[in-house]
């Protein structure tokens, strides 16, 4: 197995996009795409996301310091790209560099969830970055999702008869 086919393999698993933003050390806005995202925990409100450890940024999202996840919207397919570039420049309608301590507002996004990063953990050649929410806010829209290396929306079709998975009063999730 080689990288390339790894990645292919991992690209097949689709995927929600999100932009991850904080506020760094130095005061500057920090902002990154990140399809890692996964919830851990309801109680307490717990979720993880993964950082290439050689990243510029991991300083923003220590231990200790408040994050934001943004879920993008179908339509902001070219903020995740520009999100995604080293040395990215800080988007006209996003808030500003430097404009407050709180993490930057990604507008358009169809959920926002403020958290603090509790603990980092290595995991290879990245920080696994677990947060505790703090805030949620949600709007519905279509989310952008991410599959073998390319964009899309989720389409609601139904795809199976899902009935036999309805949950019941007696079964094996009680």
């Amino acid at each position: 197995m080689n990288f390339r086919e790894l990645r292919d393999v991992f690209g097949l698993f689709t995927t929600g996009v999100t932009v991850v933003t904080a506020v760094g050390p130095d005061g500057e806005s920090v902002g990154i795409t990140a399809n890692s995202v996964t919830s851990v925990s309801l109680e307490p409100p717990l979720v993880l996301w993964c950082l290439a450890s050689a990243s510029s940024k991991l300083a923003a999202f220590a231990p200790g310091m408040p994050f934001a996840i943004h879920i993008l919207a179908a339509d902001q397919a070219e903020l995740a790209l520009q999100f995604a570039r080293r040395g990215t420049r800080w988007p006209d309608d996003a808030s500003p560099p430097g404009a407050a301590a709180s993490p930057p507002q990604v507008p358009g996004a169809i959920a926002r969830i403020e958290c603090r990063t509790t603990v980092w953990f290595e995991g290879g050649d990245h920080k696994i970055i677990l947060g505790a929410i703090e805030d949620l806010q949600a709007q519905p829209a279509a989310p952008l999702v991410f599959h073998a290396s390319r964009f899309g929306t989720f389409t609601d079709q139904p795809v199976a008869d899902l009935a036999p998975l309805q949950r019941r009063s007696s079964g094996p999730w009680d």
